[in-house]
């Protein structure tokens, strides 16, 4: 055998049993679906697939409908290595087709997606008479030559559609709009709108939000106003933000599939936040020591009301932000309908990490810290346009998935398109090793898009030159050559914890191994004396964990030495916060920020413009995670 032949013959070898593993694969999957059914609704067996397990929305009936269709041909499937693409076209099919299709395999027939398609086409071609098959195919032969003139209609219909909304999108006065060429162009345009799509359009109140009959609906109901001069008075979905665009124009012009020229660039790389007046709205529950605040804040958000239940905590947002609106209750005891007047555009928070920490016990719903459900509430009493929730990533861990998918699905009644996105510290230039849960949520109702923001792995910094300063500032004469090491190892610190008394071995080990003792909390900088101690590493004052955790050193924390801890180790750095904040005030305001100087705005020199993330949420993948606060 030449060796051409030989690596041929290898190949096929490793792709048929690679072809082997990936159907065993999508078989165990379909087995897994199945026993889920048999304790669980399918409704909720989706939600589960969807927003734990990942599983692409896409994929998911034909999971669920395994069982109902194919059980019991498992071991024939495996045997056919079948791939999903024809596994899901099998679920689909009808009986008939399916059966066929199987008979097929089991004499050893390969089978992929057009040969199901001819056996289903002949199989229904054959319950017809010659004359019906002859039918058929001139209706076809009609129907396409039909589709044909009306494409080449709607083309011109909608470039001239297009050309029109451009002339008149940046107009803002009213007498401009009420002009008759205007008009009489918006008449002609809605007579070919209505030969097109027809005249009768529900109001678009009554339809589902951001469907195609809404859209619809919105498009003929701005060219009537456009054609009777009365485009900037009408109420409802079409009032005018004054500076942008009519929203009615916009949902016109996205009927044509195509941009309208220069407004990109005109709202790309901005640099600064807008002014105060029109800044979105926040309420944020479980404040904190205000990291999370602070993030939002730099976002451009206006505090409406800031809860915290902590005594401590309150007294430092108080201490540092006077003029917040900050409410020391238990939010479970509070009534948030009265916000909804007020038209929020976010809700946020950090609900307690404990029921889903290892440092917690890892209880979960059973866990009486668990805020995840008042969470729902609290979104649905307030209505915003987005929320924003932070936990751990042990929220993702397999024995809270039950409970993760009915808050899911509460959040989704509540009329929200939901995610969950993952985010990493060091991503945003912390020296951390600090992984957390996002759940996002966008009202129904809004055209939004939201995007993760960009990482920033060119910003990777370490312990050393973060804290180097502050290791030195009790005369340790060492704390540079500490933070050089730190340096060339590229150290960074593990998750900031909270936990009280001495730390666990592995945690110690691996705070050791970084070149930092994590035991107590100092009150001051080593010494000299303490360095000269024989095994001396020094430790984290309250200073140092803050500035870990990205706080300005300004930032003053109140109440005792355990106390700040608890407020440090529980934080949302202020960086990462302001990251999400902006990727959400984009989202809302349709602004693309140059990120680098917005997040460092104290380096604005050699700054790099970056790329708007992937409209695709991120990937979750379900695993046991580190323990953390």
């Amino acid at each position: 055998m030449n060796s051409k032949a030989e690596a041929l013959a290898s190949a096929k070898t490793r792709i048929i049993a690679l072809q082997s593993q990936m159907s065993s694969r999508i078989l165990q999957i379909a087995k897994e679906v199945e026993k889920l059914l048999e304790t669980i609704s399918e409704q909720e067996a989706r939600e589960f697939l969807r927003a734990v397990c990942n599983v692409p929305p896409t994929e998911l009936s034909t999971y669920v409908r395994f069982g109902s269709s194919l059980r019991g041909r498992e071991d024939l499937l495996q045997k056919n290595r079948v791939s999903f693409p024809v596994l899901k076209a099998l679920v689909g099919a009808d009986q008939e087709t399916r059966s066929e299709v199987l008979e097929r395999m089991e004499i050893g027939a390969r089978i992929d997606l057009k040969g199901i398609w001819i056996i289903r086409k002949r199989l229904r071609e054959a319950k017809l008479t010659p004359e019906e098959v002859i039918a058929a195919r001139g209706s076809k032969i009609t129907a396409a030559t039909a589709r044909k003139r009306v494409q080449a209609y709607s083309a011109a219909f909608l470039d001239r559609l297009h050309s029109f909304v451009s002339g008149i999108i940046d107009v803002r006065d009213a007498a401009e709009l009420g002009r008759d060429d205007v008009r009489n162009e918006a008449g002609e345009l809605r007579t070919g709108f209505e030969d097109l799509f027809g005249l009768d359009h529900r109001a678009p109140e009554e339809l589902k939000p951001r469907s195609a009959a809404y859209e619809l609906s919105v498009a003929y109901r701005a060219l009537r106003h456009l054609e009777d001069g009365t485009l900037p008075f009408a109420g409802g979905v079409g009032e005018i933000d004054h500076g942008r665009a009519h929203p009615w124009l916009q949902s016109l012009n996205a009927l044509t599939g195509q941009a309208l020229p220069g407004h990109k660039e005109d709202t790309a790389n901005l640099l600064a936040l807008p002014p105060a007046e029109r800044r979105p709205l926040v309420v944020e529950i479980c404040a904190g020591a205000g990291g999370m605040s602070i993030g939002l804040e730099r976002a451009g958000f206006e505090h409406i009301a800031l809860i915290e239940y902590d005594k401590h905590a309150a007294a430092t947002l108080r201490r540092n932000r006077p003029d917040w609106t900050v409410i020391k209750e238990d939010l479970r005891k509070i009534d948030f309908k009265l916000y909804r007047q007020l038209d929020i555009d976010l809700v946020s928070g950090g609900p307690p990490c404990q029921p889903y920490s290892s440092d917690g016990y890892g209880l979960g719903k059973d866990d009486t810290r668990d805020l995840l459900p008042e969470c729902v509430r609290i979104v649905d009493e307030i209505r915003p346009k987005v929320f924003l929730f932070e936990n751990v990533d042990g929220l993702l861990q397999a024995r809270h998935s039950d409970h993760v998918a009915d808050i899911l699905c509460g959040f989704r009644r509540a009329g929200y398109e939901v995610d969950i996105h993952r985010i990493h510290a060091e991503d945003y230039g912390l020296a951390q090793e600090r992984r957390r849960v996002l759940i996002i949520g966008i009202r129904k109702d809004l055209a939004r898009s939201f995007r993760m923001p960009p990482t920033f792995p060119q910003r990777r910094t370490n312990l050393g030159d973060v804290l180097v300063d502050l290791m030195a500032a009790n005369g340790w004469e060492g704390a540079c050559e500490w933070a050089r090491g730190r340096r060339e190892t590229n150290a960074v610190a593990s998750t900031i914890v909270t936990r009280r008394g001495k730390p666990r071995a592995k945690e110690a080990a691996r705070w050791g191994s970084k070149g930092v003792d994590i035991a107590g909390l100092p009150e001051t900088a080593p010494t000299r004396e303490q360095a000269a101690k024989p095994g001396f590493m020094p430790a984290l004052t309250a200073r140092m964990r803050a500035r870990l955790q990205d706080f300005p050193d300004e930032w003053e924390f109140r109440g005792g030495k355990q106390a700040t801890a608890d407020q440090i180790g529980n934080a949302v750095p202020p960086r990462m916060a302001q990251a999400i904040g902006l990727a959400i005030h984009g989202a809302l305001k349709g602004v693309r920020w140059d990120w680098e100087a917005m997040l460092w705005p104290e380096t604005p020199k050699g700054r790099k413009f970056v790329a708007a993330p992937p409209l695709e949420p991120e990937e979750i993948t379900a695993r046991e995670f580190e323990p953390s606060s």
